[in-house]
């Protein structure tokens, strides 16, 4: 049998008629009881949806799988904004997931891709709801150049167990995503209004799940915790949600990509690799680029992955018209409750057990120290730019060789990539709102899949998620690892429960009570096999980091 092979049956349940079921045999055969039941319908707005019952050994909990937000973009709706989905007859079958988007890889593990993806699923407890609960709204990372909704790939039952509600969605990614002539033909940022698309719909329907609209969290990791963090510094995201949780990524980290810097450049580069005749008119790139086949458009991609979001033209359809660091440093943001955080060593997860890769790359940066800088700082004219190399390498090595000392360089790339960057937003927000930092730091069975550095931390990025979430392509094994998973959850439930991710000090399975940040000062709770309060983190390197940004770069600043 294969890893994923799924089995019609049927099933006869005591007290019901015979439900129609499937049985999915998980990684270490591990059993769930998928059951459609004729209790599981939800009317909506826009039509009725049949749900399903999941049964595993540990949970129970309903599953609204599939559901249409948008209308497919295909055609002359590739790579333009979403269009809300039309009304439907009849009831339609949410017991199954649909494909992913289409995207930079594909796995065997994922669903089928497809350009008709935007879909939302909805999970729930498994009780009769009396009062309507809190709402967690998922948003998947993956680069903005791959990712899934669906629970195959991450199930989003541990924050379920702990009685609220789960809203997963599919967003386009890669070039149909983030594809733009940087004029109004294609605007560009398609992804993040399917976010917001989705988002909306959730205001509207959520409530005839037993969910309240009024109490939605927002949260992701990576590229989703960037895209989480855009809504933040976002009004166009406005009303839409009450907290947002950051994991490994906000609204001041920037992606290195030439594309954000030239869109146009880069669609039309796609567009040629293809038709080496095509003019550089949008419009005629538009019109080439929505006729051509997807697995052709796909390769062509594929072969100069250059897209991700940008700042957009002035254009009453943009989405984004100016960098996020002025909107959270003014104030002129959504200003809701903010969780944020990071792993310990994030970008251990980028080099596997690849050591001579790890070694090649601090020698890159050993013999040319102006690649230190930051692709968002912009320097102003006259810069010294060795000056800044080296204040950048002494506050990480002492100035020695990061080849020689590759925990120090974890830590740099690490902060280069994330950290700082979540830090600087934590301190920015906390002058308007509550924010919560943390540094997830446990390192159990599951994620030891990557080089341990000496000198860094032991977890890299996205191994908080494997604990937050179930991946079925990373089980937990261990009473600590499953320990961890718990804490988790609670803690992110808090908050989207509360506001507050410790609201009861005598919960025995916290044992803590999670300070805020205070402007620089930047308390943290480290996440490891205990709960430990520590204080301000990196302290010296980011004194170092506010010296080179704001003495030697030029507002507006791309990010941090």
């Amino acid at each position: 049998q294969s890893k994923r092979s799924w089995i019609s049956q049927d099933c006869l349940v005591t007290g019901c008629l015979v439900w129609q079921c499937t049985v999915l045999l998980e990684k270490h055969l591990l059993q769930s009881r998928h059951c459609k039941r004729s209790d599981l319908l939800v009317d909506l707005p826009d039509g009725t949806v049949q749900g399903v019952e999941t049964v595993t050994e540990k949970y129970t909990y309903y599953s609204y799988r599939g559901i249409p937000f948008a209308k497919p973009p295909l055609g002359n709706l590739r790579f333009q904004a979403p269009v809300p989905n039309e009304p439907w007859a009849g009831i339609l079958d949410a017991t199954e997931y649909k494909s992913c988007c289409l995207s930079m890889t594909f796995s065997v593990d994922e669903p089928q891709q497809s350009e008709d993806c935007l879909y939302v699923n909805v999970y729930t407890p498994p009780r009769n709801i009396t009062e309507k609960l809190p709402v967690m709204l998922s948003i998947y990372g993956g680069a903005f150049g791959t990712g899934c909704a669906a629970a195959t790939v991450s199930d989003p039952h541990p924050l379920v167990a702990e009685d609220v509600i789960v809203v997963s969605f599919n967003y386009r990614v890669g070039l149909y995503g983030f594809l733009s002539t940087n004029d109004s033909v294609i605007l560009g940022n398609a992804g993040l209004k399917d976010q917001l698309l989705a988002m909306k719909w959730t205001q509207k329907n959520i409530e005839f799940f037993g969910g309240d609209p009024d109490k939605v969290t927002i949260f992701g990791a990576s590229a989703g915790g960037i895209s989480v963090g855009m809504h933040v510094a976002n009004k166009k995201s406005t009303g839409l949600f009450r907290a947002a949780i950051c994991q490994s990524g906000c609204a001041l980290t920037r992606l290195s990509s030439t594309s954000q810097l030239d869109p146009k450049k880069a669609a039309y580069d796609i567009a040629r690799s293809i038709n080496p005749l095509i003019s550089q008119s949008s419009e005629e790139i538009r019109d080439f680029l929505q006729s051509v086949p997807a697995d052709v458009l796909t390769n062509a991609y594929n072969a100069n992955p250059q897209t991700g979001p940008i700042i957009e033209v002035d254009d009453e359809n943009a989405y984004i018209t100016e960098p996020q660091f002025h909107s959270i440093e003014s104030g002129n943001f959504n200003q809701v409750p903010l969780m944020i955080g990071t792993t310990a060593a994030e970008l251990l997860t980028f080099y596997g057990l690849l050591w001579a890769e790890l070694i090649a790359i601090a020698l890159s940066f050993d013999l040319n120290e102006e690649s230190l800088i930051p692709f968002s700082l912009n320097p102003l004219p006259g810069t010294n730019l060795t000056k800044v190399a080296g204040l950048i390498k002494q506050a990480y090595s002492d100035n020695e060789s990061f080849v020689l000392n590759l925990g120090p360089f974890i830590e740099f790339a690490s902060d280069t990539d994330f950290v700082r960057s979540s830090l600087k937003h934590a301190e920015l927000q906390s002058n308007y709102t509550p924010v919560y930092f943390y540094q997830f730091s446990y390192s159990g069975p599951v994620g030891q899949f990557h080089v341990i550095v000496d000198g860094a931390g032991k977890t890299g990025h996205g191994e908080d998620e494997m604990y937050l979430l179930d991946v079925p392509l990373f089980q937990l094994t261990t009473e600590e690892e499953f320990l961890t998973r718990r804490r988790m959850a609670r803690l992110w439930t808090n908050f989207a429960k509360t506001l507050n991710p410790t609201p009861d000090e005598t919960d025995p399975l916290l044992n803590v009570t999670w300070p805020q940040v205070s402007g620089s000062n930047i308390p943290y709770l480290d996440i490891d096999a205990t709960l430990l309060v520590k204080p301000g983190k990196k302290v010296k390197e980011m004194a170092m980091w506010n010296e080179v940004f704001y003495k030697y770069g030029q507002k507006p600043f791309l990010g941090f």
